[in-house]
Protein backbone atom coordinates (compact mmCIF):
# COMPACT_ATOMS: atom_id res chain seq x y z
CA UNK A 1 0.00 0.00 0.00
CA UNK A 2 1.24 3.36 -1.02
CA UNK A 3 1.89 5.73 1.75
CA UNK A 4 0.97 9.52 1.35
CA UNK A 5 2.01 12.62 4.15
CA UNK A 6 -0.35 14.72 5.38
CA UNK A 7 -0.32 18.01 7.85
CA UNK A 8 -2.45 17.43 10.80
CA UNK A 9 -3.22 20.00 13.95
CA UNK A 10 -4.19 18.50 16.74
CA UNK A 11 -4.25 19.25 20.57
CA UNK A 12 -0.96 19.05 22.02
CA UNK A 13 -2.22 17.17 24.96
CA UNK A 14 -3.80 14.47 22.50
CA UNK A 15 -0.25 14.28 21.12
CA UNK A 16 1.22 13.83 23.87
CA UNK A 17 -0.75 11.38 24.95
CA UNK A 18 -0.61 9.45 21.98
CA UNK A 19 3.55 10.21 22.47
CA UNK A 20 3.53 8.34 25.83
CA UNK A 21 1.61 5.22 24.48
CA UNK A 22 3.79 5.00 21.56
CA UNK A 23 6.83 6.25 19.47
CA UNK A 24 5.33 5.33 16.24
CA UNK A 25 2.29 7.95 15.81
CA UNK A 26 1.79 7.06 12.16
CA UNK A 27 0.64 3.93 13.38
CA UNK A 28 -1.50 5.75 15.94
CA UNK A 29 -3.11 7.77 13.43
CA UNK A 30 -3.44 5.03 11.17
CA UNK A 31 -5.26 2.51 13.50
CA UNK A 32 -7.67 5.24 15.26
CA UNK A 33 -8.46 6.20 11.05
CA UNK A 34 -8.90 2.11 10.37
CA UNK A 35 -11.01 2.43 13.78
CA UNK A 36 -12.98 5.58 12.77
CA UNK A 37 -14.06 4.68 8.92
CA UNK A 38 -15.04 1.16 10.53
CA UNK A 39 -17.30 2.59 12.73
CA UNK A 40 -18.93 5.14 10.14
CA UNK A 41 -19.59 2.44 7.95
CA UNK A 42 -21.15 0.53 10.59
CA UNK A 43 -23.09 3.47 11.43
CA UNK A 44 -24.11 3.91 7.47
CA UNK A 45 -25.03 0.86 7.56
CA UNK A 46 -27.49 0.76 10.86
CA UNK A 47 -29.37 3.91 9.10
CA UNK A 48 -30.62 2.16 6.56
CA UNK A 49 -32.28 -0.31 9.06
CA UNK A 50 -36.10 -0.26 8.60
CA UNK A 51 -35.64 2.02 5.43
CA UNK A 52 -37.66 -0.51 3.56
CA UNK A 53 -40.71 -1.87 6.49
CA UNK A 54 -43.73 -0.38 4.16
CA UNK A 55 -42.68 -2.83 1.49
CA UNK A 56 -45.82 -4.83 0.35
CA UNK A 57 -43.04 -7.70 -0.30
CA UNK A 58 -40.82 -9.77 1.60
CA UNK A 59 -36.95 -9.06 0.69
CA UNK A 60 -36.70 -12.18 -1.53
CA UNK A 61 -40.52 -11.72 -3.18
CA UNK A 62 -38.61 -8.10 -4.31
CA UNK A 63 -35.24 -9.76 -5.36
CA UNK A 64 -37.44 -12.43 -7.42
CA UNK A 65 -39.29 -9.43 -8.84
CA UNK A 66 -36.44 -8.18 -10.15
CA UNK A 67 -35.02 -11.00 -11.53
CA UNK A 68 -37.59 -11.92 -13.52
CA UNK A 69 -38.08 -8.35 -14.99
CA UNK A 70 -34.37 -8.94 -16.03
CA UNK A 71 -35.07 -12.16 -17.70
CA UNK A 72 -37.85 -10.65 -19.41
CA UNK A 73 -36.40 -8.04 -20.93
CA UNK A 74 -33.49 -10.36 -21.76
CA UNK A 75 -35.64 -12.14 -23.70
CA UNK A 76 -37.08 -9.25 -25.30
CA UNK A 77 -33.82 -8.18 -26.44
CA UNK A 78 -33.07 -11.38 -28.65
CA UNK A 79 -36.53 -12.20 -29.46
CA UNK A 80 -37.92 -15.16 -27.60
Amino acid sequence: MAAIKKTISLPEELYKEAENLSNNFSEIVKEALSEYIKKKKIEKTLSTAGAFKDMKETGIEYVDKIRNEDISLEEERIGK
